[in-house]
């Protein structure tokens, strides 16, 4: 249960990049399953190869911007629906995390990573809750950062851009740069999320985000059920 809460709090950084799209784009993104492996795969081959950890994570976040990129260039650049624009991504992040991890599965067990000090000294993985009051800190600036960005000038923007295109257009706001914008925070997030995960499990997996878009949108939908989605506080902690 321990490591459920735990990985639970490392998996909300991929539910707030998938309320990013969902709810504040009103944009369905199906990147989120390519760019999260995208995430662990980058980061995993860089900590193998002797990246610090610290860089080899921004480095993912990094490479999740740009597929979001990609998706959002589709979508607004070559007029291809939202939809299959995420499909298109996620088919071709198959084949590039592939050649990236040079395998179906990169191990992390040997390598130095975020979580490796916290491993040795029992605080992560080791069957009490300090690594949950550890990661918990994580999971809330995540949040903050998130909030205080939907409340900027951009985030406005941004949050007016899914409510309704064809009024902020009128004020001279770019619709289709809000949505590139849009999606790649979004994939970025996912693909931190991604990073942590792959060092946390100590692998990554070619496979690993399957289904997370599914796990990403009931977390967004039900938490908003429960919480409401009155103001932006509640709607983005109740992801």
């Amino acid at each position: 249960m321990i490591t459920a809460v735990e990985l639970g709090l490392l998996y909300a950084i991929m539910a707030l990049g998938v309320y990013l799209t969902f709810r504040i784009l009103d944009f369905a993104d199906l990147t989120v399953d390519g760019s999260f492996t995208t995430g662990a795969a980058v980061a995993a081959i860089s900590i193998v190869n002797g990246v610090n950890p610290f860089l080899a994570t921004v480095a993912a976040f990094a490479a999740g911007l740009g597929a979001g990129v990609i998706t959002g260039v589709l979508n607004t650049k070559a007029n291809i629906d939202g939809l299959l624009a995420g499909i298109l991504t996620q088919i071709a992040l198959y084949s590039i995390n592939l050649g990236i991890m040079g395998a179906a599965n990169v191990s992390l067990l040997r390598a130095d990573t975020l979580f490796s000090g916290l491993r040795s000294e029992g605080y992560v993985g080791g069957g009490s809750w300090t690594g949950s009051l550890i990661l918990l800190p994580v999971a809330f600036v995540m949040l903050a950062l998130m909030i205080w960005f939907l409340h900027t000038d951009i985030g406005l923007a941004m949050r007016a851009t899914g409510d309704n295109s064809e009024m902020i257009r009128s004020f001279g706001v770019s619709t289709d740069m809000q949505k590139i914008l849009g999606l790649a925070l979004s994939n970025g997030l996912v693909a931190l999320s991604g990073a942590l995960v792959a060092q946390y499990q100590g692998y990554a997996d070619v496979s690993m985000g399957i289904g997370i878009i599914v796990a990403g949108l009931a977390s967004v939908i039900i938490g908003q059920a429960i919480f409401g989605r009155l103001t932006i506080f509640r709607a983005a902690t109740a992801r």
